[in-house]
């Protein structure tokens, strides 16, 4: 498979699975049944109040924004760090509406580079979909978060949607996609093991999107998460998820038949057990597809979790496994899709230079 296709699949397998998640947040399993019927709810559910579209949360929200800081730094030729970090504060005051700051009133408008397409412009970008605790406030900070400069005391999971265009931007370069991603996750969480778990998740994507299978890729993240404090519960979680579902009992297919693996990693509101969970989906569960159903389908943070097994089902199979009528009816697709093109071209024009 090349690998643009990878690009595409995994920034719109994040995307669908933060949709479908996103109409489950917070919901208890019975509530979902109740709800969706007895099989939970199994495709995007469009919100009439939102052009008829499936509407996303911070997750994808907080990729896109990491995209824009990549394409920003390639264009203006600064570093990516530099770059994704006026990404995310462009995220802030449009979530917020606070007057930007003395010295970054410029990163508002819109910039020589984006004459075709402008995310600041996308109404969706300014609408604010229950972002977690501490996310915005740690960027309404005068000093960016760094491992020196603790913003708050989190390692939620939106952590990890700067992991996805990281780990592509990064495919196969798993070390390189294992630090940006850590210093980008520092900007709003400030404890290791949600940092951690960013640089851990964008080394995943980058081996995927490289042509890992699922196993190797999770081999490399652990021996990069070996080499750091404070990250055993990130890796003990994996652990238990790879051994899970190396001990699934055959015929494991329904929707509910994984939910007491699930339960016991967590319910996805930390960077680790999101991680952790939607491993056990990709390993455990056969259909791509089914995998993303699966992991969102449970009383926890769903928009989290499902976000990460689409973004690891989309590196690895690509597009095709989401069908059309839940790509058509995404909210941001044509977003997605235009700034995966641009990501794809700058990866393919560093990529070249070192071949």
């Amino acid at each position: 498979m090349a690998v643009e296709e990878r690009f595409r699949g995994a920034l719109l397998g994040g995307a669908c699975g933060d949709a479908l998640g996103y109409s489950l947040k917070a919901l208890s399993v019975a509530r979902i049944k109740h709800r969706f019927g007895p099989f939970g709810l199994r495709t995007l559910v469009c919100d009439l109040k939102n052009g008829k579209l499936a509407s996303v949360s911070e997750n994808t929200q907080l990729a896109l924004a990491t995209m824009d800081g990549i394409l920003w730094a390639d264009a203006k030729k600064i570093k990516p760090e530099e770059g994704i970090y006026r990404g995310y504060m462009r995220w802030y005051y449009s979530q917020t509406g606070e007057e930007p700051r003395r010295g970054q009133r410029t990163w508002m408008r819109r910039q020589s580079h984006e004459r075709e397409f402008c995310l600041l412009r996308e109404k969706f970008m300014h609408d604010r979909r229950d972002p977690e605790d501490g996310l915005l406030s740690a960027f309404s900070r005068e000093g960016r978060g760094s491992a020196k400069n603790k913003v708050n005391e989190s390692a939620g999971s939106a952590v990890l949607s700067r992991g996805v265009p990281i780990g592509l931007i990064f495919a196969g370069d798993p070390k390189a996609a294992f630090d940006l991603a850590v210093a980008a996750g520092q900007f709003s969480h400030s404890l290791p093991e949600g940092y951690y778990a960013a640089g851990g998740f964008a080394a995943l994507i980058s081996c995927l999107a490289d042509g890992y299978t699922l196993p190797k890729a999770i081999g490399r993240m652990e021996e990069l998460l070996q080499k750091y404090h404070k990250t055993d519960k990130i890796l003990s979680l994996t652990e238990a998820a790879v051994g899970q579902a190396n001990n699934r009992p055959a015929g494991k297919t329904g929707t509910w038949d994984h939910l007491d693996s699930i339960d016991s990693l967590g319910r996805g509101h930390t960077a680790a057990e999101a991680l952790a969970i939607a491993l056990y989906c990709a390993l455990s569960v056969d259909d791509p597809l089914d995998a993303v159903i699966v992991s969102a389908n449970h009383s926890g943070r769903s928009n989290a979790t499902a976000f990460v097994t689409g973004a690891i089902e989309g590196a690895r199979f690509g597009e095709k496994v989401f069908p059309t009528y839940w790509t058509d009816n995404l909210e941001g697709e044509k977003a997605l899709r235009f700034m995966s093109n641009h990501l794809w071209h700058v990866f393919e024009k560093y990529h070249s230079a070192f071949r």
